[in-house]
């Protein structure tokens, strides 16, 4: 059993390390121009992730448009900077899986030394796709009560899924298969879930190849509708599930939960209670093996269930 937890694990770290695609990432395009709304050209735009300092570079076209498309979600600065006109910061950008964000910059005139700083508060609103999606994140994966703690079952706050999942065993998320829902009104068990950009559907088993755990997961969205060409193996909708990475802080947890019998009531109709035992545990690590360079993360759970 540890041994199969293992492998699992090598190979979610092998996928994230290798998928470079759109899917489980986000991108930024806008327009510069001036105080005559004018295309500002072969301006220099700088986008950092603040969570590991990595740098993202990019210059206006002859229409003053700049994109960086397939960049980790995360918390953004973006500085645009161009002869004659004073520098632009726009802080506190929050990208989410898959989102295309705009953001524009008016530029004013001055020197470069002098700088306008705007501090993001709002939304990002995504008006390049025709997408229809709601993003599960971080707040409520670890906040809401999850019992058997599986975060494809959170799928359900989307208004558009409707779970079809029974469990004898009382635990809705653990007794039968994960992917038992509809979107759209789609058929049960034929979406698509892919993980940090790779398919992580059992096709032979018809469910997931791996179910990861609450606290690997950073976020994911639920999407439906008119999707590009990426997204397929589907006739109904797409789970898209980022893991947690590594930052320039290291970040850790250990938990138990735990049922047991001694703490419940006994059955009015039954003469003794039955033994009952459910323990679920586990811890997560991240942080950097070098700074501003290259990071790591962890996760292991294990979870023992008797009755």
């Amino acid at each position: 059993m540890f041994r199969e937890l293992c492998l699992g694990l090598l190979l979610v770290t092998l996928q994230s390390s290798i998928a470079n695609a759109q899917i489980g990432r986000a991108s930024i395009l806008g327009t510069i121009t001036d105080a005559q709304d004018s295309a500002v050209t072969s301006a220099s735009v700088t986008a950092v992730h603040t969570q590991t300092n990595t740098t993202y570079k990019a210059t206006t076209n002859e229409a003053g448009i700049y994109r960086f498309p397939g960049i980790p979600i995360g918390t953004y600065e973006i500085a645009v900077e161009m002869a004659g006109f004073k520098r632009a910061v726009r802080t506190g950008i929050v990208l989410q899986v898959d989102q295309n964000a705009r953001v524009d910059f008016h530029l004013e005139i001055g020197a470069v030394v002098e700088s306008i700083e705007v501090k993001e508060s709002t939304p990002l609103v995504d008006s390049s796709s025709a997408t229809v999606g709601k993003v599960i994140e971080n707040e409520r994966i670890s906040s809401l009560p999850l019992n058997g703690r599986s975060a494809l079952s959170l799928v359900s706050l989307t208004p558009n899924v409707r779970s079809q999942a029974q469990s004898p065993s009382g635990f809705g998320d653990r007794g039968l298969l994960v992917t038992a829902f509809s979107v759209n009104g789609g058929p049960s068990g034929m979406n698509n879930i892919t993980i940090d950009g790779a398919t992580n559907l059992n096709v032979r088993a018809g469910d997931t190849n791996v179910n990861p755990t609450v606290d690997s997961v950073e976020e994911f969205k639920v999407q439906s509708g008119t999707m590009s060409a990426e997204y397929g193996y589907t006739a109904g909708g797409v789970v898209n599930i980022v893991t947690k990475s590594g930052g320039n802080m290291v970040h850790g947890t250990l938990y138990e939960f735990l049922r047991n019998d001694a703490f419940d009531a006994r059955n009015a109709f039954a003469a003794t209670k039955p033994p009952f035992r459910y323990n679920q545990y586990g811890g997560a690590l991240g942080g950097p093996v070098k700074r501003n360079r290259t990071f790591f993360f962890v996760n292991y759970e294990g979870w023992n269930y008797r009755r």
